[in-house]
């Protein structure tokens, strides 16, 4: 199509707004000068299934906003943050700068709800079997971003630089040292030295503000090309009804203004608990001193770290061997369970991913209470 010439498609016309008004003669403008007509259909014709458990399908999006929360917030506080004096500046934004300690506090509350987001997301698809053919690539794609995210959390704790962030990533570092073959090496390189240092908070600042929101925001572009591209997956009992009786949103559209008011209502919730709950800052890091009593890693990583518990001494390896297992099975359910509709398979992957959740929440309480 020669797009040279003042051409619209009939199509378009039929559906643009009159020409007479700003939006139709911008409109008109745009496509007479670029060919996104095909494109502006495709999205145009993405569809949502309208079921018992399509609010599941809202997960995504708040994971999505609650990350663009992250970058604004960072931004602002990269404004006055320095690597080379943590704990001083970041005193200096909770003290002195106009809503510093309520913007620190968003941040924080943001990973915090992004992170617990995309649990249940991770869960919600997992239970709705939407990890099968042809959406492999969209369950290993949001499995990846699951474990960046929580990269991101561990990096950017370390970043405050007082006694309670300090000493957790010691300990953190320490447990990473114990892995078999690469444990070292991979701890070596996160401290840049035989202990966290100041060197390790220069290597902890790149890898939060430069090389994760990297990664994370190629990988939601590969995870929303896939979702574009293969549309939304619908649970067995849905696929099963007859044609007539299915029943679907728009997704640009109906479905996104349906999440509005969504949005609005999470905003809300984490402002509510930046201001309720601010994030504080204890005194600054010690390097010689006594490790603070009670330090335990954030509530996401509490599971694995109470696991570990239960296998003392020479054993731990088992654990960590175990710890390691669970993520590779998770990324390998799509080709261990490729039956639609669901079969006796099926059912014992749900079974034991219901014992693995309710293990998972045990640990955790558990880990919160000790």
């Amino acid at each position: 199509m020669d797009y040279k010439q003042n051409h619209i498609p009939a199509d378009a016309e039929a559906v643009l707004p009159d020409a007479d008004t700003r939006m139709g003669r911008f409109y008109r403008a745009l496509l007479k000068r670029y060919p996104i007509w095909p494109v502006i259909q495709f999205f145009l014709g993405k569809k949502v299934p309208e079921h018992k458990h399509s609010a599941w399908y809202m997960l995504g999006g708040i994971a999505l906003f609650f990350f663009v929360i992250q970058i604004i917030t960072g931004i602002l506080l990269m404004v006055y943050y320095k690597p080379g004096q943590p704990w001083q500046s970041v005193n200096r934004i909770v003290m002195e700068i106009p809503f510093g300690a309520l913007i620190r506090s968003m941040h924080h509350w943001s990973a915090n709800l992004m992170i617990l987001t995309l649990f249940l997301h991770m869960f919600s698809t997992l239970f709705m079997k939407a990890y099968r053919a042809p959406r492999e690539g969209t369950w290993i794609t949001g499995f990846i971003l699951l474990a960046l995210v929580m990269l991101f959390g561990f990096s950017g704790y370390l970043l405050p630089w007082d006694d309670l962030s300090f000493f957790a990533v010691r300990i953190g570092v320490s447990e990473m040292e114990k892995v078999p073959v690469l444990g070292e090496f991979a701890a070596g390189l996160a401290r840049g030295g035989p202990d966290v240092s100041m060197e390790t908070i220069g290597r902890f600042y790149a890898l939060h503000v430069v090389i994760l929101p990297l990664l994370v925001l190629a990988f939601i572009g590969l995870h929303l090309l896939f979702i574009q591209i293969q549309g939304v997956s619908e649970p067995d009992s849905f696929a099963a009804l007859p044609e007539d009786k299915k029943k679907y949103r728009n997704f640009f559209g109906d479905f996104m203004i349906g999440e509005v008011p969504v949005w609005l209502f999470m905003f809300g919730l984490l402002i509510a608990l930046s201001a309720a709950m601010p994030r504080g800052l204890a005194a600054e890091a010690n390097p010689m001193g006594a490790a603070p009593e009670g330090i335990k890693p954030e509530w996401y990583l509490l599971a694995p770290y109470q696991a570990l518990k239960l296998f003392p001494g020479k054993l731990e390896l088992v654990g960590m061997a175990m710890m390691g297992l669970a993520p590779l099975l998770v990324i390998a359910l799509p080709f261990l369970d490729k039956e639609v509709p669901s079969g006796k398979r099926g059912i014992t992957i749900t079974r034991i991913a219901i014992g693995g959740l309710i293990g998972f929440l045990g640990m955790t309480i558990w880990g919160l209470l000790s």
